[in-house]
């Protein structure tokens, strides 16, 4: 069995966690997992914008990791 609580952050309270417990009762074999998720349109549109141009652009530059870390971009003007 599956349970997904969902609460605004101003309800986080002992109360609830009183009702959690509450809910388990004595069982054992039960696990808590509490997520955290954030949604932000203008990160998400970002984030589409950059993709898109990842996709649609010849003059992309790939990295391996350690390429990456070595990279130092030079000042060009």
């Amino acid at each position: 069995m599956e349970t997904i609580i969902k609460i605004s952050p101003s309800e986080l309270d002992k109360n609830l966690l009183d009702k959690i417990r509450a809910f388990i009762g004595t069982k054992e074999n039960v696990d808590v997992t509490i997520s955290i998720r954030e949604f932000n349109d203008d990160y998400a549109d970002a984030l589409d914008q950059s993709i898109n141009e990842a996709e649609n652009t010849l003059s992309l530059v790939s990295f391996t990791m350690d390429d990456f870390m070595a990279y130092s971009p030079s000042k060009t003007q």
